[in-house]
Formats: structure tokens, C-alpha cells, sequence
């Protein structure tokens, strides 16, 4: 194994971006993969999630094309959040050189990109469907391009871009170089890379530690309708600093989040339905710690690359088994350490084993942790119920006090005092205060007169006409 970058003879422009880049050492990918894509070799690679992929094809492709017109290299993504990440680290790389890169994909300004296009790109990265938009305007000339990319082909295939990128590989230069890089191998991907590659090299990283090894994981066994009471049980007890809640559909991340908020955390939902600056937005926001916890779908899977992200939960157990891995994958990267738990319903429990057999591991059921009292204890608010207990035992139906929202309950005077929640919550006070001493008087009243239970329904009627 290579130990510096130096080994691989690139150019002084390079080792100054890596050195701004943090780069000293090449990842065990970069190391079997950087020089054969120098000699110009055609490369099927695997690598886990987190290994450093970017730069086992950027570094060379930076290194070896120079700035001119049209496109020399185009990278396939099948998300947009990853195109981004892959367009800035290359970016990162052709600092000192006078490359220019740029990003394509969906829900963004086409005309934005055709300007940057028309102005001479010489990497582009993208998504199937928004390339395959400009290959048909012809603002994307494929006849220069010298390098394919397909990262992360079986995200692809698992989401149905196959038939777009065997459209695009079909349009690309028949001399030219293809690089195949994936966490996982389905049969699928390895014939179309066979039947449009020439005479590839198969790399396969076996790390001394796989994704899952690095994880600690574990699983809790709930009712389907407690998920978020224990959801929050998990996040209040283990306190992560950063977190990642996974939903297997987007209404389900906009409801956990809503909850998540609710209970007082700060939580922001990410799904395809957002606007794409949104999502971007608060995917940044969640890389500068803005806030602690993101509840996404599997979209955000491979798009977010945080090194010290300190948990991922898995609210719902993934469809795809391959999905368990890469979702769990976004924790414990770069070496550091990563927890995963995640919660299993009675309809869970198959699904959990299959897992299980996928990783070639037994993942640990642990009891469900128990709230502190104090955080089980449900906060008095303005508009619970009251009761009122007269005298004999009975006991007068609940009365609902209406609460309006920015605005108190009249006073004695009759006057409404207007404003936020503080003055919601100083009229509240005075408001209970006014009330108490009048249900007194009432029930003061009741007992010293006689035929009291004669007397209770319009005595009721009064009490009520006060909250209403």
C-alpha cells in the first residue's frame, strides 16, 4: 500500500490543493486505484461507503486533462446532494489548476447551466435525467469527453436510472476511459459494465474493518403506534450530538419532525418533496451544526458526508437490505466509532432477520430506556380541563377553556390584552386566578343555601358561561 501521494507522481498544483484538503495519507481505495486510472486502465471498483471514492477518481482526472471548451470528463450521481458533494471536491482538487467544474441536476435553473456550460466546462457532474436534458438541447457536446464515471452504480440501478445511464453511455466516445464505482456489486450493474467497459480491472477493498463492524447497532422492540414516544425516549437518554432519523416515506419525515419539535428539539425534515434550495439549505445547515437532528429519507443517504456524525436511527426499518447498510454507513466514518439503533414492530421482526443474515451479524435487542420522571410529567397548559368539586361528592362534567391564539381571555374589565405567548401566559395566570375566586364565591353561595342540589344545574350553567 502507498503511504503519501507522493508516490503517484502528481503535480505540485495537486499536492498543494491536498494539503489544503487535509489529504496526507491515500485511503486503501485512492491506493489501488489511483495509479491505474494514471495508466489509463478501465476500473470496476467496490468500496464501502466512506472510503474515499471521490478522490480515487478526481485526483487523476484533475491530473491528466487540461482546461479547454468542452466537457473531458462527465460523473453520473443518482442524487442531486451528491453531485453537489462530488462537483465541490473536485473543485477542491483543481484549485491551483485552471480546470472548471460544474454541477447538473433536477429542480435546478437549466438556464443557469446552460450559461455555465456555453461559457466551457471541463468536468461536469450530474444526475441521469438533467444530462440526458442537455445532451437532447445539445448544451452538453459528449464528443471530447475522455472519462465516464458511474458513482455509486447500484443506487442507480436500485432506482431505476438504469435505462437513462445505458442512454447517456450509448452517446459517450468509444475511446474513452470508464470508471465503475459502487459500495455494492449487484449482478445487474457487473453486465452492463462488462458489456460497455474494455478489458476492466476489478478492485475490491476488503477492509480490516467493514461498515458494519465499525457500528455499534442495535434495535429496540416497539409497538407500532409508541415509535415516537420511544423515538423520543432514545434521544432523550442517549443525548447524540448529531443525529439522523431515517423514514421510509416522506409523510412520515414530516410527521416525526413535527413531533421532534414539538418535544422540543430542533429537527428539520428532508425529502424529495422539498424545493431544491431547501434541501440544500438545511443540508448545510446540518453540516455547520445549525441544528441536531435531520429526518430524511433514504435520498439524503448518499448525499451527506459528515466524518463525526454520532447516530443514525432507523424509525423505519429499510425495504432494500442494502439500504440498512448505506443509512447505517453515515455514521462511523473516517474511522471514528458510530451507533445505530433501530426500532422493530412485530411486522419488523422478518425484515430484521434478513438484515442480520445480509451483514453476516447479529444485531443486540436492548430494553427500552425509561424517561427520567421528571421528562414523564405532562406540563399544565392554559387549556386543560377543569373540574369542580361541589360539595356531597359529586363532581361537575370537564369544562373546556377556550384559548385564542395571541390573545388572552377577558379580564374582569373587559378588556383583551393582545400580543405573543408572554402575554398569552401573564393573561392565563390572572385569567385562573379570576376564575378560582369566582367558582369559590359560587360554591360558598351553594352551601349555605338549602335545596343546594336543586340549584347545581344553574349554578353549571354560570361556571361554564365564564370559560366559554
Amino acid at each position: 500500500m502507498n503511504t503519501t501521494f507522493k508516490q503517484f507522481n502528481l503535480s505540485e498544483q495537486l499536492h498543494k490543493a491536498l494539503a489544503d484538503m487535509g489529504f496526507e495519507t491515500p485511503t486503501p481505495v485512492q491506493s489501488a486505484s489511483i495509479a491505474d486510472v494514471l495508466n489509463g486502465v478501465d476500473l470496476i471498483v467496490r468500496a464501502k461507503t466512506g472510503s474515499g471514492k471521490t478522490a480515487a477518481f478526481g485526483l487523476p482526472i484533475v491530473e491528466r486533462i487540461e482546461s479547454g471548451q468542452s466537457p473531458q470528463a462527465l460523473i453520473l450521481t443518482p442524487t442531486r446532494e451528491l453531485a453537489l458533494q462530488v462537483d465541490s471536491d473536485i473543485k477542491k482538487m483543481a484549485k491551483y489548476k485552471k480546470i472548471k467544474a460544474t454541477a447538473v441536476y433536477g429542480q435546478h435553473n437549466i438556464d443557469v447551466e446552460i450559461a455555465e456550460l456555453t461559457k466551457g466546462v471541463d468536468i461536469v457532474t450530474g444526475t441521469p435525467g438533467r444530462v440526458i436534458d442537455h445532451l437532447e438541447r445539445r448544451t452538453l457536446y459528449p464528443n471530447e469527453i475522455k472519462y465516464l464515471v458511474l458513482d455509486e452504480a447500484d443506487r442507480m440501478l436500485d432506482m431505476g436510472f438504469i435505462d437513462q445511464v445505458m442512454a447517456i453511455v450509448e452517446q459517450m466516445p468509444k475511446a474513452r476511459q470508464t470508471l465503475l464505482f459502487s459500495a455494492t456489486m449487484p449482478f445487474e450493474v457487473q453486465t452492463i459494465a462488462w458489456a460497455h467497459m474494455k478489458d476492466p480491472k476489478t478492485i475490491e477493498i476488503e477492509s480490516e474493518t467493514k461498515t458494519v463492524d465499525l457500528i455499534d447497532q442495535a434495535y429496540f422492540r416497539v409497538r407500532h403506534n409508541e415509535k415516537r414516544k420511544q423515538l423520543n425516549a432514545i434521544i432523550r437518554t442517549k443525548k447524540p450530538k448529531s443525529c439522523i432519523v431515517f423514514c421510509n416515506t416522506r409523510r412520515t419525515v414530516d410527521r416525526v419532525a413535527e413531533f421532534l419539535n414539538h418535544r422540543g428539539y430542533h429537527a428539520e425534515p428532508l425529502h424529495g418533496a422539498l424545493t431544491q434550495a431547501r434541501r440544500l439549505k438545511t443540508i448545510n445547515k446540518f453540516k455547520r451544526d445549525k441544528f441536531a437532528i435531520l429526518v430524511a429519507t433514504d435520498v439524503a443517504a448518499r448525499g451527506i458526508h459528515i466524518d463525526d456524525l454520532n447516530m443514525v436511527i432507523n424509525y423505519d426499518l429499510p425495504v432494500e437490505k442494502d439500504a440498512y447498510i448505506h443509512r447505517i454507513g453515515r455514521t462511523g466514518r473516517a474511522g471514528n466509532d458510530g451507533v445505530a439503533y433501530s426500532l422493530v414492530t412485530s411486522d419488523d421482526v422478518m425484515t430484521l432477520y434478513e438484515i442480520e443474515e445480509h451483514i453476516g451479524a447479529l444485531i443486540e435487542e436492548l430494553p427500552l430506556p425509561k424517561l427520567p420522571k421528571s421528562d414523564r410529567t405532562k406540563k399544565k397548559r392554559f387549556a386543560d380541563k377543569k373540574r369542580v368539586r361541589l360539595s356531597g361528592g359529586s363532581v361537575v362534567k370537564p369544562i373546556s377553556c377556550k384559548v385564542y391564539k395571541g390573545k388572552a381571555e377577558p379580564s374582569s374589565t373587559g378588556r383583551k390584552s393582545h400580543g405573543s405567548g408572554q402575554a398569552e401566559k401573564q393573561s392565563s395566570t390572572a385569567g385562573k386566578a379570576y376564575s378560582d375566586d369566582r367558582v369559590k364565591a359560587i360554591i360558598a353561595q351553594y352551601k349555605s343555601k338549602p335545596n343546594g342540589p336543586a340549584k347545581r344545574k344553574s349554578i353549571f350553567e354560570k361556571i361554564k358561561s365564564w370559560f366559554n
